[in-house]
């Protein structure tokens, strides 16, 4: 009995020890954030950041520096000089929910691989992000209920979800109009500025049931980049290269968000 217990415990250790490698490092700066403290804000990212970090088993990242931005928030395509990937949020003060709303889209982007190459299809990886800052909400509510990252935290699972709510409402396609119709209308504007947050919000706030019903399929965005094409590729072709170069077990997943695109991904 004595050698199983210790035995047990060996394994636990050892567990913890990989749990521990594989989860996110961040480091916050100290300085821009108002009244927010660097470490408080260190919890917030962490708790968002592996809502999807865990979606991608065996994955490993290099350490995430997070500063404060003046303008909109963003990943920097040039790493630090330790190769840490450099982040920067926009928010100022105790705002825990902007803080996971924004990092959580930026996760999303390292996730996808956050190149830079010339890419119309932009808005649909802008999409995905927005997907993921609602997604990253709504597992920090219900999480946030049980575990918090501090104990008087507690209450802050009903802020979490009051602002995902609230950013749906606000970013909703016009009423009776199907994805696949309000995007037939609105695809060129969209390849000339991806970057639309009211339109990219709308469009993820419909792609986002396909994800959390089953939330392995947030590994699919890792091949989302995998071939760059070039600035003509229509929008079926990348959804074609993605499904080309991601696992077998998501093609189908893919294929459901070309559907709801009207978009057809056979020959």
């Amino acid at each position: 009995m004595t050698r199983l217990i210790l035995a047990l415990g060996a394994f636990l250790a050892v567990a913890a020890q990989d749990a521990k490698k594989d989860a996110l490092v961040i480091r916050v700066e100290r300085d821009g954030w108002g009244d927010a403290g660097a470490e408080d804000i260190a919890k917030v990212l962490e708790s968002a950041g592996e809502a999807l970090r865990v979606r991608f088993p065996g994955r490993a990242f290099p350490p995430i520096e997070v500063s404060r931005s003046e303008t909109d928030p963003i990943t920097l395509f040039k790493r630090g000089p330790a190769g840490e990937i450099r982040v920067r949020l926009n928010v100022e003060g105790r705002h825990w929910s902007q803080f996971a709303f924004q990092f959580g889209h930026e996760v999303a982007h390292i996730l996808c691989g956050n190149v830079e190459y010339e890419n119309p299809n932009l808005w649909f990886e802008e999409t995905l992000c927005e997907a993921a800052s609602l997604f990253v909400l709504g597992r920090m509510a219900e999480t946030w209920k049980a575990k918090p990252p501090f104990p008087n935290w507690k209450d802050y699972s009903d802020a979490l979800a009051k602002y995902r709510r609230e950013r749906m409402e606000k970013a909703k396609l016009p009423e009776g109009k199907t994805l696949a119709e309000w995007f037939r209308a609105k695809e060129a504007s969209l390849r000339k500025d991806p970057h639309q947050r009211e339109a990219n919000l709308a469009m993820a706030s419909v792609l986002l049931p396909l994800l959390e019903e089953s939330p392995e399929r947030w590994e699919a965005l890792g091949a989302l980049n995998a071939i760059h094409g070039d600035a003509s590729r229509p929008f079926r072709q990348h959804l074609l290269d993605w499904s080309k170069s991601a696992a077998e077990k998501h093609r189908a997943f893919i294929r459901k968000i070309a559907e709801r695109f009207g978009v057809s991904l056979e020959p």
